[in-house]
């Protein structure tokens, strides 16, 4: 599972980073508009996926996740394709939205990796699928912005996206199958360790710190490209630096995710989520003022480091409140959380650039993070977060 999170996560990566680049051959150059439509045709996808997780998360209490992350690759491996057809910012934001309905993946992943780990080690475990998710967003925007730059032609990592995905679905179809009975439910989720099923007072503040820390990961994607070719100027290049630029983050969370999500094992997820929180909006801040490529990408990086840990100890501690037979509605809902922060990231993001300018995003970033951290530190409790 951890191999197929590390393709899918490079599929869906490859394609963010020469969006921007590619919408004036669309027929859209006021640098307002590409901003706007830079930000919808990012959110679109998570919109659409945010809107079906909550179905796909209880679907997948019921029947084979293998199956559904099948059906979800399928259908991104088409949209992906029809994508590269397209010459009009319209049918592409339709495409994205399609491709996002099918987003089941994430509910089906994080509970098969869930059902299959010891509570004690569950914060760990989610660690390594983050790291693959990263590692894969780190190598998917240098795989697009490279085959752009290698073929002079923006549309080649749609192809490329398409192919990945359909390679992914090659490999899931050879995991042995795990279907599901709707008729019976076991009592706990381990025979080490009984689970109660979620109260809700202690999953509403954490789908809230989901939902401000993906909103404040995913409002740059639009206009990192840009940032780029403002401190670079045009270069022959400039997609495969666009494409670091992204990746760079990805890079620091390969890192610093299963340190991260060990120390939430051992010493706490509060403390983990307060900290990485805080010193995330420290290290994301600096990007609008940063005076050349250099610093942009170190300052990327250093922030990177430290929001790895956050959704991985999020959905760590969800899981370790949920029986095993629930994670999937539970984790539905929380993907859910997820998606629509991506979406409106993104959109707001875009938003804020066409009207203030490119560095207010970082620091509206920034803001959410430390916003985040407050609602961490009023809401989240102990005892939510201890190890059960």
């Amino acid at each position: 599972m951890t191999a197929v999170q590390f393709i899918i996560s490079s599929a869906f990566s490859i394609i963010p980073p020469v969006i921007p680049l590619l919408l004036p051959a669309m027929g859209v150059h006021e640098p307002g508009a590409v901003r706007l439509w830079a930000g919808a045709l990012l959110g679109v996808t998570p919109l659409s996926a945010a809107l079906m997780s909550p179905w796909w998360g209880r679907l997948s209490d019921r029947i084979d996740r293998r199956l559904i992350i099948l059906i979800s690759c399928a259908a991104v491996a088409l949209c992906t394709a029809l994508m590269s057809l397209v010459s009009h910012p319209t049918p592409l934001l339709a495409l994205r939205f399609g491709m996002g309905l099918f987003g089941g993946h994430v509910a089906a992943g994080m509970a098969l990796i869930s059902a299959v780990t010891p509570v004690s080690r569950l914060g760990y475990a989610l660690g390594w699928m983050a790291t693959a998710q990263l590692a894969g967003s780190l190598l998917g925007p240098v795989i697009g912005g490279g085959l752009a730059d290698t073929f002079g032609n923006l549309r080649a990592p749609f192809f490329g996206a398409s192919v990945a995905t359909v390679l992914v679905a090659g490999a899931i179809a050879l995991v042995p199958s795990q279907a599901r009975s709707s008729g019976t439910r076991p009592a706990v989720a381990s025979a080490e360790v009984p689970v109660a099923r979620p109260k809700h007072g202690e999953l509403a503040p954490l789908i809230v710190v989901l939902l401000l820390v993906q909103c404040a990961i995913m409002s740059p994607q639009p206009i990192v490209s840009l940032r780029v070719l403002e401190l670079e100027g045009p270069r022959r290049e400039l997609a495969t630096l666009a494409g670091f630029a992204f990746s760079v983050v990805a890079l620091a969370g390969l890192i610093g995710a299963p340190v991260l999500g060990r120390l939430a094992d051992q010493m706490g997820a509060r403390q983990v989520l307060l900290w990485s929180a805080l010193a995330a909006a420290l290290c994301t801040v600096p990007q609008a003022f940063a005076p050349d490529y250099v610093w942009f990408v170190a300052e990327r990086f250093l922030g990177g480091l430290f929001l790895a840990g956050i959704i991985p100890t999020v959905n760590a501690l969800i899981g370790k409140s949920v029986a095993e037979a629930d994670r999937g509605r539970t984790y539905g809902i929380t993907a859910s959380a997820a998606f629509l922060g991506a979406f409106l990231g993104p959109v707001g993001g875009g938003a804020l650039a066409a009207q203030f300018g490119l560095p207010s995003v970082f620091l509206g970033s920034g803001f959410l993070l430390l916003a985040a951290a407050v609602w961490i530190a009023a809401r989240v409790t102990p005892s939510s977060s201890s190890n059960r």
